[in-house]
């Protein structure tokens, strides 16, 4: 991104407020404080008691007509969850081959290419979100807030509740979202030397305003900041090259959470198992009282253990008959290694 972009973009942020023009006016969105965000809450929520009982679409109605239009499938929530995985795991990748160029391009060209299903797949799963009673509350949430920040030229409100013309309401609120700053123009800025100056200056009253005060702009740009600020004082510091590309940093820091969950799973396992004996176990089993408590129980596996216990569950269901020990993949896997190792033992 160019410097003058930058600046534009860091001004608006900086000022709390977004100037924009429609058929040659001049507008100016000044982003809502907390008093007014509360009465838009309190709005909706009248507008929900209000209206909860009418004759609303559920979500399990949406499904059901994306279904019927061979827009979706019924295990499609379930392949959304799948993607964010693989998403994850590509950056993952994209990380550990930074210094292989041609491993890089293969494996990014993937993640662009799961990463446009991912989106393509969301917004047709939240298509008729607007159709349910949750959905038009939000919308008239949206429209309170928008009302309420939109000011002429002269700084004058544009709308009011009694008279509002809401076909001008709807051609600002488009232009307003068509200029949305995204995540990673967010991430270019939090980066850029211009904001840094500013943030080394004073990054305790840098919008001159208590935090309760700063627009959601304001606050994702600190946010972000401070992920980088942390990134930079963490030992393991990723090189510069890693940090300036969204993809690899995000990789980074997957490997990074992964790592402190596994780390805090074994203290977990450890505190669980403390004092009992179990001499050179190989596997242990322990009782769960709840759905919950098995969860956690088996989220205590590392990624090893978990493979091998939904092999072994495909294993014993995929049969009618009874599975022995030996007959488990992980099992004969072993026996295969032991005995070549023997094989090798007897030819020295």
């Amino acid at each position: 991104m160019d410097q003058t972009t930058v600046g534009i973009y860091l001004s608006r942020i900086l000022s709390g407020y977004y100037i924009f023009f429609y058929r040659g006016q001049k507008y100016k969105l000044i982003y809502p404080n907390m008093d007014i965000k509360y009465e838009a809450d309190i709005y909706a929520q009248e507008e929900y008691e209000n209206n909860k009982f009418n004759d609303w679409i559920s979500d399990d109605m949406i499904v059901d007509s994306l279904v019927s239009i061979g827009m979706w499938s019924y295990n499609g929530d379930d392949n959304i969850k799948n993607i964010e995985k693989q998403i994850e795991d590509l950056k993952v990748d994209l990380y550990q081959n930074f210094l292989n160029p041609p491993k890089l391009k293969s494996v990014r060209r993937t993640l662009n290419n799961t990463k446009n299903t991912y989106d393509k797949l969301y917004q047709i799963r939240h298509s008729l979100d607007s159709c349910t009673v949750k959905g038009y509350c939000n919308v008239l949430k949206n429209q309170y807030l928008l009302m309420h920040s939109i000011y002429d030229n002269s700084n004058n409100l544009v709308f009011n509740s009694k008279d509002a013309d809401f076909q001008l309401l709807n051609s600002l609120a488009s232009i307003i979202a068509e200029n949305t700053i995204d995540l990673k123009t967010f991430r270019s800025i939090a980066r850029d030397d211009v904001w840094k100056n500013y943030w080394s200056a004073n990054n305790n009253y840098v919008f001159d305003q208590p935090t309760i005060n700063w627009t959601d702009e304001q606050k994702t740009l600190v946010v972000l900041t401070k992920m980088y600020d942390n990134a930079y004082q963490h030992p393991e510091c990723p090189e510069e090259k890693v940090i300036n590309d969204d993809d690899m940093f995000d990789g980074w820091m997957i490997l990074q959470r992964r790592e402190h969950e596994k780390n805090k799973n074994k203290n977990r396992t450890e505190k669980l198992l403390e004092g009992k004996k179990l001499g050179k176990a190989g596997e242990i089993f322990i009782m769960a009282n709840s759905q919950e408590e098995a969860q956690n129980i088996y989220d205590l596996n590392d990624i090893t253990s978990r493979h091998i216990i939904k092999e072994r569950h495909s294993t014993i269901i995929g049969t009618n008959n009874d599975v022995s020990d030996s007959q488990l993949p992980d099992v004969k896997r072993n026996m295969v290694v032991q005995s070549n190792q023997q094989f090798k033992d007897t030819r020295k």
